[in-house]
């Protein structure tokens, strides 16, 4: 007999449930497409007779028992944490039960990867003060390419099936494709100024790079078009030839060593992105904004000016970024989206998910209003840290892509038009691998 599902009960005797709220609707309303409710009150869950979730130490023999590991009950933080791995139905998950009807606690693990639990008290940060990857839960077990969240819910709505249920009902989340382009730099030759110009192209023929030379004076004589210019000229092209929404972010902040290298307006640049269609224009914030919520502020409000429009959507540059600071800086400088999250030195999901979520302070115990989307694949993470060759890359995205593809997360990808951008000798290989990736992720939407 076939049980239909209309709502999902969760009984769970904590006064304190804002935790277990905050990742119920990640999982139910987010990915499986179903509504929720939690009580407090015993007698009203036992009446219940559609799929019910007892979140509790007690044997109730209603419904499907998750024993909790008491992560969610807790506010603030534990300075360590017993992570207890274990396998569910062959995929990694963690705070193992010995009681209950699935092996782990699915809610206080998914908690801890959602909110970056472990990044709160990093106990290493890299050379750009950013989390390191090694110190990740998720990299440290070789599952940093699974997006385990999602992986989970769906074994969940199959342990429910197996019971007797009807999960027909379920509005499952399909698999998205996202493009998102970082500008750090609109041009290699142009607006660099003639001291700057005059001494790259002194550098390259002293090396006897004769071609880049001439390409060089090529463009600044307007003979030809910069070639970083030329690239996201291209990248728009490409979009409009597959009727795609993309999102581009503008770097805008003064010369450094880690920013842009132009020192004149680009007002050519900023007219184009004044009559670009069917673009999401976000910021940029520039190295220097880690920890500077002035700075952060003074550059939005100035991409503001330049473009004439709101600014609501960033990704940091470098992809540097701590919490929880960053994203309160972000919330409180009026962005509503930010796509940062993502290790600058491997691929994957560093929250454990490929569908956005609402970041949750857990010192402030809040959900904010600013919405987190999961960058999955950055190019210069496979070009330069992992030294991956095109066909070696290629593979790579395909993986990630059907990653994405099997739990219907987003594959959010993130490339810069410097790595876009034809050479002195021609075609890049790089822009052959860009299309084929992006082509084969696109296919996986028809599917």
């Amino acid at each position: 007999m076939l049980i239909f599902i209309k709502m999902i009960y969760i009984y769970s005797p904590s006064e304190n449930d804002s935790r277990l709220r905050y990742i119920a609707k990640h999982i139910f309303n987010n990915i499986l497409g179903s509504d929720f409710a939690i009580t407090r009150d015993r007698s009203f869950f036992m009446k219940q007779t559609a799929l019910c979730i007892n979140y509790s130490e007690e044997n109730l023999n209603n419904g499907l028992q998750i024993f909790p590991e008491g992560l969610l009950s807790e506010k603030g933080l534990r300075e360590t944490v017993a992570i207890n791995e274990t396998q569910w139905h062959g995929e990694f998950c963690f705070f193992c039960q010995l009681t209950g009807d699935i092996p782990f606690d699915i809610f206080a693990a998914s908690f801890y990867l959602l909110t970056l639990y472990e990044e709160y008290i990093p106990k290493r940060l890299d050379s750009h003060g950013r989390f390191h990857h090694e110190e990740s839960l998720v990299y440290r077990n070789d599952v940093l390419e699974i997006p385990l969240i999602d992986r989970w819910a769906c074994l969940l709505k199959d342990e429910w099936e197996k019971r007797g249920y009807d999960v027909s009902s379920f509005q499952l989340r399909k698999y998205r494709v996202i493009s998102t382009f970082d500008i750090d730099h609109p041009y290699l030759y142009r607006n660099k100024g003639l001291v700057k110009n005059a001494g790259g192209a002194l550098r390259d023929l002293l090396q006897g790079k004769w071609k880049q030379t001439l390409h060089r004076i090529a463009v600044l004589f307007h003979i030809k078009q910069d070639p970083y210019f030329q690239a996201i000229c291209r990248i728009d092209r490409l979009q409009k030839q597959f009727g795609r929404t993309y999102y581009l972010f503008i770097l805008i902040a003064g010369r450094s060593r880690y920013d842009r290298k132009t020192i004149y307006p680009q007002r050519k640049f900023y007219h184009y992105l004044k009559q670009l269609q069917s673009v999401n224009i976000g910021l940029h914030p520039s190295y220097g904004t880690l920890c500077d919520s002035s700075r952060l502020m003074k550059e939005k409000q100035k991409l503001e000016r330049i473009l004439n429009r709101k600014i609501t959507l960033s990704r940091q540059h470098f992809l540097r970024m701590q919490i929880p600071v960053t994203f309160r800086d972000l919330n409180l400088a009026g962005i509503e989206e930010d796509f940062t999250l993502s290790f600058a030195s491997v691929p994957g999901f560093r929250s454990g998910t490929a569908v956005p979520h609402f970041f949750y302070d857990i010192e402030c115990e809040e959900e904010t209003g600013l919405l987190i989307r999961p960058t999955v694949m950055m190019d210069s993470t496979l070009i330069i840290h992992q030294g991956l060759s095109p066909d070696e890359a290629l593979q790579k995205m395909k993986s990630l892509a059907d990653a994405c593809k099997k739990s219907g997360g987003d594959y959010l990808t993130l490339w810069h038009n410097s790595n876009l951008s034809e050479t002195e000798y021609g075609e890049n290989t790089w822009i052959d691998v860009f299309i084929k990736s992006y082509k084969y992720a696109l296919s996986l939407e028809q599917e």
